[in-house]
């Protein structure tokens, strides 16, 4: 009996540990769970959302979703959420992100309403675009192990999202050299592959 018990608790204990990052969220599951802990006035604001770290199923383990939200100083709440748990609601400090010149000040004054994403335009979930990616003929002779991923429009008003997908892979006879390729952009919307950024012959 005592025997049967430990192998139970060795099995529960080796899902766990297994398991522990299969659940990990997709964009649209990150957004949904860092909508529930912004404001009213923020919730399904999305400005954009990067999700990095991503596990062996090539889901980011972190992401990062940032809602304009104009009750705030520069205009945004970051919420942080790591493996399927928000560790972070706060406020967003923009990057210098964007040198055109129509929309320079912002790297200075924050977020701006003409930047919060229509959701209704946003088809493609996270596995989906990474699972276009991966398929991508220029990368037949690799195996794909990492990803980052960015959501955002590409310009103000409404318009489509989109993905852009960076590569970390090895080519498919190593065992090790796996070094980030590059990105390819994508259509939220439509899955239009719009750019091959991609660093491979």
């Amino acid at each position: 009996m005592r025997s049967n018990v430990g192998l139970c608790l060795a099995v529960f204990w080796a899902w766990g540990v297994s398991g522990a990052w299969a659940g990990t969220l997709t964009a649209r599951q990150a957004m949904n769970l860092a909508n529930q802990r912004v404001t009213d006035a923020a919730q399904n604001n999305l400005i954009w959302m990067e999700g990095t770290h991503s596990d062996a199923n090539l889901r980011p383990r972190i992401w990062e979703v940032t809602f304009y939200d104009p009750a705030r100083l520069n205009a945004g709440t970051m919420v942080r959420i790591q493996d399927d748990q928000v560790l972070k609601v706060g406020g967003a400090v923009r990057l210098f992100d964007d040198a055109r010149w129509t929309r320079f000040g912002r790297n200075f004054t924050g977020y701006h309403v003409n930047e919060i994403i229509n959701l209704k335009r946003w088809n493609l979930d996270s596995d989906a675009v990474v699972a276009k990616a991966v398929a991508h003929p220029r990368l037949s002779g690799y195996e794909v192990v990492g990803v980052r991923l960015l959501l955002r429009k590409p310009s103000d008003g409404d318009v489509a999202p989109n993905w852009r997908v960076t590569i970390r892979a090895r080519p498919r006879d190593r065992d090790s050299g796996a070094r980030w390729l590059g990105s390819l952009t994508y259509n939220a919307e439509t899955g239009e592959l719009l750019r091959d950024d991609l660093a491979v012959r």
